[in-house]
């Protein structure tokens, strides 16, 4: 069986909101997508000889960018350095950024209707190399946008927002270069961010071949018959359609988790009391169900967690994380998950399970945990927090939950840009699902599944509980809740303004449209509390706890849905040391 090998070993790019899935990165980084995606090279010329040339090339404008870098016209230089790698070492037409004024922030452009556009499919802007991305440069308020001081990421996520025939686009300092796409939302920043200056300075050949591969000037031509079909396009869309079958997958390893769990617990032989308590009906099978549901949540939301490094706060000594990582991380777990001979019949891996749940619900300052409260409450799994479960049990819900199967290959769940939609599908799977507990059998399982996974007489169809799509949400927010944020900046105190809304969404699902509207008025809240309208990711992530606390309510008549939506907000609003319990009244 084959794994694929991880993204890990490249340290020197961000894939920020997933702009491609990391399977289709890996694949790129490997080229294992060279036959599918061409780079169109003069015949006699292998790939590799051609990124190793431009890899000479690039360091040569490096080491002489670098020399450059304390003269004191820093557009200039920086300019310069770009076009040259740009055009040098990744194939770029720069033809026309030689009739461009040296000061403009645009490689790309052309004369059309008395104004200076961006032409071609491809805009590239480009900041001085004493700025970074996402830093206020005076250059980019106005350019049609409105008069709003901008930083140049943020200038050009909105340009390709705002424009109909651009799609993609560079923005580069010199020292990072990032990829960019229109996006519907503004709230999450997305992106695909590449550390020039350390794949350059310090010679990372495998990085730069990397670099290459995904930025070469062929992956933004798109074909005659179709002008919208760029290379990168292609790739989203690949990732796309992979993405669904992830999503597919972890649908049914939830389904799975909740079989492995119901069904380890019910045959350890130390769990008299937990059986006993079934038997006599102090226990239903409905409670049974709900604690095992609990137990999946808190695993996803760890999950989660650890990959986004939001369990731990900034701060917290190397010795302490270091404890945490090598004695109780979920990953940990995940990665011995896939080795068969550890899959034993003793209980240490739950011990070490439950002492991270309490050390969650808590705290616990040698391992570097908070005390988060929320799902990690004692009084939330009374029952399975104290019964027995053994290792092979642990580790086929890790394997379950932790990784799925593309082809003969195994790859991990990707957690860290886990959204709405995943939640969503798992929504809809744990509606169809009634248990069934079969305590002479020892067995745990769900009534009337199909074999398409299925059930009939579900809950989804007798509360009348079904996912939202994307698209409904995004239109929703755009049409109710824009015109309302644009009345609260106008207000003398946006800020109150903004923090005084209520949005309750009374059939909330997974909490789709709830995280819609936290996210955008996230984004607002962080504008006007900034100073300079530019949105840093800190006071956004602040942003939204504030607003998940103050504005946002739900109701629906399945109780397992609130737990959901509770679920994907605490997910997605979590800070490093603070507790989850700002929900409990919403």
């Amino acid at each position: 069986m084959a794994r694929h090998r991880s993204l890990s070993v490249f340290d020197t790019f961000r894939n920020e909101g997933a702009l491609f899935v990391p399977d289709i990165l890996e694949s790129v980084a490997h080229g294992r997508l060279d036959a599918r995606h061409p780079f169109h090279l003069p015949k006699g010329l292998a790939i590799a000889d051609e990124y190793g040339r431009a890899f000479r090339i690039a360091t040569a404008q490096w080491r002489e960018f670098t020399r450059k870098r304390a003269q004191t016209n820093v557009n200039v230089v920086t300019r310069a350095f770009v076009t040259e790698f740009l055009g040098d070492a990744l194939g770029y037409d720069v033809s026309a950024a030689a009739g461009t004024p040296l000061e403009s922030p645009f490689l790309f452009t052309r004369e059309a209707e008395g104004q200076r556009i961006p032409a071609g499919p491809l805009l590239v802007v480009v900041s001085p190399h004493v700025r970074k991305l996402d830093e206020i440069d005076p250059r980019f308020s106005g350019n049609g946008l409105g008069p709003r001081r901008r930083s140049a990421g943020q200038f050009v996520q909105e340009y390709l927002n705002s424009r109909e025939n651009f799609r993609w686009a560079i923005a580069t300092n010199g020292l990072v270069l990032r990829l960019l796409r229109d996006n519907a939302s503004l709230t999450r920043p997305c992106f695909l961010e590449f550390d020039l200056e350390r794949i350059l300075e310090e010679e990372l050949y495998p990085d730069f071949a990397f670099l290459w591969r995904m930025l070469h000037h062929s992956r933004a031509v798109a074909p005659a018959d179709a002008p919208g079909a760029c290379v990168w396009e292609q790739l989203r869309n690949e990732g796309g359609e992979q993405g669904m079958r992830v999503r597919d997958a972890l649908r049914d390893g939830v389904a799975n988790t909740l079989i492995a769990l119901g069904c380890g617990f019910l045959q350890h032989r130390a769990n008299d009391a937990l059986r006993a308590d079934l038997d006599s009906g102090s226990l239903t099978h409905d409670a049974f169900f709900q604690e095992l549901l609990r137990i999946a949540y808190r695993f996803l939301f760890i999950f989660a967690a650890e990959e986004r490094d939001l369990l731990h706060v900034p701060g917290t000594p190397p010795e302490v994380r270091r404890a945490y990582a090598e004695g109780y991380a979920l990953k940990r777990l995940a990665r011995r998950s896939l080795r068969s001979a550890a899959r034993d019949g003793y209980s240490d891996l739950w011990e070490g399970v439950r002492v991270l749940f309490r050390a969650l619900g808590q705290g616990e300052p040698a391992l570097g945990l908070p005390a988060l409260g929320g799902i990690f409450k004692p009084e939330e799994c009374p029952r399975l927090a104290a019964a027995a479960l053994d290792n092979r049990t642990v580790l086929e819900v890790m394997r379950h939950l932790r990784w799925t199967r593309n082809g003969s290959a195994i790859t991990p769940v990707d957690y860290r840009n886990m959204g709405p939609e995943e939640f969503g599908s798992v929504f809809e799977s744990l509606l169809e699902l009634v248990p069934a507990v079969s305590l002479p059998n020892r067995s745990f399982g769900f009534v009337g599944l199909d074999e398409m996974g299925a059930a009939s007489g579900n809950a989804r169809k007798s509360t009348g509980s079904y996912y939202t799509p994307s698209c409904l949400v995004d239109q929703l927010v755009k049409t109710a809740l824009d015109p309302v944020i644009e009345s609260c900046r106008r207000a003398s105190d946006p800020e109150a303004a903004l923090l005084a809304l209520a949005v309750i969404d009374p059939a909330c699902g997974s909490g789709h449209f709830l995280l819609a509207a936290a996210r955008r008025l996230a984004e607002a809240l962080a504008q006007a509390r900034s100073g300079d309208d530019v949105v840093r990711e800190a006071d956004y992530r602040h942003a939204l706890r504030d607003v998940a606390s103050n504005c946002l309510y739900a109701v629906d008549l399945n109780p397992m849905a609130l737990e959901l939506a509770k679920i994907a907000l605490w997910i997605e609003t979590v800070e490093p040391g603070r507790p989850l319990s700002f929900l409990d009244g919403h």
